[in-house]
């Protein structure tokens, strides 16, 4: 990977950028200027042209509502980062220093308790494996999360 820098640090998704939402444009402007030219002319086309030109703004409202999912994976990166420096502080030793490799589910269900309660929870989770469900089932204090996407 090359270095970032002011020139190349934009993330652009081909696909998306170059190709889906300027096809999907172009072809919605197209299918509405052709629908408005056969409204009085011929009701056949009138339907067709109808036809594309919802598939194509659909198409544009769903890659665009695609940038939730990339929220959502930004979130879960910022989640996991403030869990591992919220067990630092509590601690003094790094999360990665256990021997217990934590998915991702049970990291989000071990956010949702209290400092007090925390290394408690995490020592049970190595003991006994729990799943994000018991985890959360076993949360005595709960630590509301109202920022969530």
């Amino acid at each position: 990977m090359s270095h970032q820098n002011l020139k190349n640090y934009r993330k652009y998704y081909p696909l998306h950028h170059f190709v889906v939402y300027p096809v999907s444009l172009i072809l919605l402007i197209f299918s509405l200027y052709r629908l408005w030219k056969n409204i009085n002319v011929n009701q056949e086309f009138v339907y067709i042209w109808t036809a594309i030109s919802f598939a194509s703004a659909l198409i544009i409202l769903i890659s665009y509502m695609l940038r939730q999912h990339y929220a959502v994976g930004l979130q879960d990166r910022i989640i996991i980062n403030e869990f591992k420096l919220r067990y630092f502080t509590l601690t003094g030793t790094r999360f990665e220093s256990l021997p217990y490799l934590f998915s991702d589910s049970q990291l989000f269900a071990l956010r949702f308790s209290q400092d007090e309660d925390l290394i408690g929870l995490i020592t049970q989770t190595i003991q006994n494996e729990w799943p994000a469900s018991k985890i959360k089932e076993n949360i005595k204090n709960w630590k509301a999360d109202d920022r969530r996407v």
